[in-house]
């Protein structure tokens, strides 16, 4: 079984993947997978070579876009009988045939907003105040889409071990 985890910048993708291989469970955080993603200007197939975080704008007319072909490739090497893969990509809806279920990590703003304004490392989504607003402001838009697509709704705003253990609970279901 390939489980997809989604969200928004901030909902604890990273963190929830970091959790599951610490607990020995086949979890792969496929926007930090060389090749598997690159940036887009929104629209075209030109690469976005002078993209930042920073910039609301740049943000607004950009596509984060997954290869599905190496997405189908990742999956097809998959070791165990259970795998979860954790990202976010502008083209959800062609990566979503490819797992069996999906799970969106949900947030409130609050939270949301505390992580990426404590996130490591300037290249992160939501490292300035404009970028983390430009976040909020699509959130709720973006995750009622994934909700409509079926994707089914994790609540997100408690520690990462509980939120894991949640997810463990709806890969068995």
């Amino acid at each position: 079984m390939s489980i997809l985890i989604t969200g928004i910048a901030g909902s604890g993708k990273s963190t929830i993947c970091k959790e599951l291989l610490s607990m020995g469970i086949e979890a792969y955080g496929i926007e930090d997978i060389e090749g598997m993603f690159a940036m887009y200007r929104k629209g075209t197939k030109e690469i976005f070579s002078d993209f930042d975080n920073a910039d609301p704008e740049k943000i607004k007319n950009s596509e984060w876009l997954c290869s599905i072909n190496k997405l189908k490739e990742l999956i097809a090497k998959q070791h165990d009988g259970l795998a979860f893969y954790c990202g976010v990509a502008s083209n959800m809806k062609d990566i979503f045939p490819l797992f069996d279920k999906i799970l969106l990590l949900k947030a409130d703003s609050e939270s949301i907003h505390k992580r990426l304004s404590t996130r490591e490392g300037t290249e992160k989504m939501g490292n300035t105040e404009e970028s983390r607003q430009t976040v909020l402001g699509w959130k709720d838009w973006w995750e009622n889409e994934m909700e409509e697509e079926g994707a089914v709704i994790v609540e997100a705003q408690d520690d990462s071990r509980s939120v894991t253990e949640k997810i463990l609970e709806y890969a068995i279901i």
